[in-house]
């Protein structure tokens, strides 16, 4: 095979790996986190920057006109500042220094595409891919090195970060940095100084198959630190790819058997209308979609429809205990979690179990107040083994014991007009799996609604015991008037 198209097509499907990372990280961003904004802007920009060096050698190696494709190359450098926005929104989500380098990076690099796409300062006609020649516009090497530079500012920015990292967030971001130093480092060796040093040797953007160890790192961090659910992308990909596959197949069976009959043009018409009509105007495209989302997801697509009803049956539940029942016993069996407890506060501040299930040694009577003050600290669902991302190694013994002493992997809050009023804490799951973001997200939304669903039971048992005692208090009325009118009548 000629060496230009080994060299085009890997890249199409790298590319292809890049915008799927990029979606994921916006479709599962629920507290719209800046870090993975800038991240996704990463991926996209190399997404683009992988499919023209892919064009530029799949058009030269077909013989047709590929310098568009060589000037729009590079768009790779718009992941220098994508990817060190991201590593300073990591140090800081505010962070101003993000800002400013992205007000001031952006709008560079655009002004450097513009250059490389309208004029011959940095691109010429004298740029050949393969076997790789150049004849360098006027201020491609100052380009170049100041591309080289802002690597070396990125690096320094994530060696920074990792010296200031501990615990598990350190672990869970290696994977990421590391990643990063590596499509970084290729990019500016190879894109950068290297062009700088000797203008031959490997052509410039062969640096985009840096991004690949990138790519799958980060995936490889999303499963093993369970960020979110890898298979939720893949179904939404794969149900597209199947809806794509039969949309098409059905029209052309519908238009080979229109064509003879009708002509060309009718024949496209209404086999693009019927099956249209078929798809979008039947169960038939959300059947499949269905259909695919079970395959790939399993007990998890159906686990978290249980707990999404939960969240509309346990508004209409009145009764103290059995409203804690339902709670606990639909978690419980929804995650298949081995033991779920509710500790509520009580009149001395402290939090008492009033219902647990599972196993009978999975909770205590009063939760460990350091749980108490870590739930109060975050604001949000806590799994145990991230403790390290918000604790020091001298906090995180306590409650960590405590947790495992009580068998809980999630602790949540349940808090009521900005008040800590319970707590639900969650063991691990019976079939092995590990709870993930969206179980989290999940579980918080719940416990929203649990908590107005438990005041709202605890003022109707209140309502209830007053309405009993008033019914005593009018009953002993009746008796002692009734009494005195008999003694009364007697005299």
């Amino acid at each position: 095979m000629n060496t230009q198209l080994m060299l085009g097509y890997p890249l199409v499907a790298m590319a292809a790996l890049e915008v799927l990372l990029g979606i994921v990280l916006l479709r599962h961003n629920p507290h719209s986190s800046r870090v993975n904004k800038a991240t996704a802007a990463c991926a996209f920009a190399a997404a683009a920057w992988s499919l023209s060096s892919a064009s530029m050698y799949l058009s030269s190696a077909l013989g047709k006109d590929y310098l568009f494709f060589a000037r729009f190359s590079w768009v790779g450098w718009f992941t220098v500042p994508t990817a060190i926005q991201s590593v300073l929104f990591l140090h800081d989500e505010r962070s101003p220094r993000a800002h400013f380098a992205g007000f001031v990076l952006y709008p560079f690099w655009t002004a450097v595409l513009g250059l490389c796409l309208f004029t011959d300062l940095v691109v010429t006609d004298g740029f050949i891919p393969y076997p790789y020649q150049n004849a360098p516009g006027p201020v491609e090497a100052p380009l170049r090195f100041l591309g080289g530079m802002q690597v070396v500012w990125l690096v320094a920015e994530i060696l920074r970060l990792r010296a200031r990292l501990t615990g598990f967030r350190r672990s869970q971001l290696s994977w990421y940095l590391y990643g990063t130093i590596i499509f970084g480092t290729g990019g500016a060796v190879i894109g950068g100084f290297l062009q700088l040093a000797t203008g031959r040797g490997l052509e410039p953007t062969l640096s985009s198959y840096f991004s690949l160890p990138w790519v799958l790192m980060i995936f490889y961090a999303i499963t093993r630190y369970r960020l979110f659910d890898i298979r939720l992308a893949l179904s939404n990909t794969l149900s597209i790819a199947v809806l794509f596959g039969l949309f098409a197949t059905a029209q052309d069976l519908l238009y080979h058997q229109l064509e003879p009959r009708l002509g060309h043009l009718p024949a496209i018409f209404l086999s693009l209308s019927g099956v249209a009509v078929l798809f979008f105007a039947t169960p038939l495209s959300s059947r499949v979609q269905l259909l695919v989302r079970r395959t790939v997801l399993r007990d998890r697509y159906l686990y978290q429809d249980v707990l999404r009803e939960s969240i509309n049956a346990i508004v209409s539940i009145l009764d103290f205990s059995e409203l804690l029942e339902y709670l606990a016993g639909t978690i419980k069996k929804s995650l298949q979690a081995d033991n779920v407890a509710l500790y509520l506060r009580g009149a001395d501040g402290r939090f008492l179990l009033r219902h647990a299930a599972g196993s009978s040694t999975s909770a205590d009577e009063v939760l460990d107040a350091g749980i108490v003050d870590l739930v109060g600290q975050t604001g949000h669902g806590v799994v145990r083994e991230e403790l390290g991302r918000i604790l020091t190694d001298g906090e995180f013994d306590g409650p960590n014991r405590a947790l495992v002493r009580i068998g809980a992997e999630i602790v949540i809050p349940l808090r009521y007009k900005g008040k800590l009023d319970g707590i639900l804490t969650v063991g691990p799951k019976g079939n092995g799996e590990p709870f993930i973001q969206s179980d989290i997200d999940l579980l918080d939304a719940l416990a929203g609604h649990a908590a107005v669903a438990i005041e709202n039971a605890r003022l109707y048992e209140e309502a209830k015991r007053a309405h009993e005692s008033l019914q005593e208090s009018e009953a002993r009325f009746s008796a002692v008037v009734e009494h005195s009118i008999r003694k009364a009548l007697s005299q």
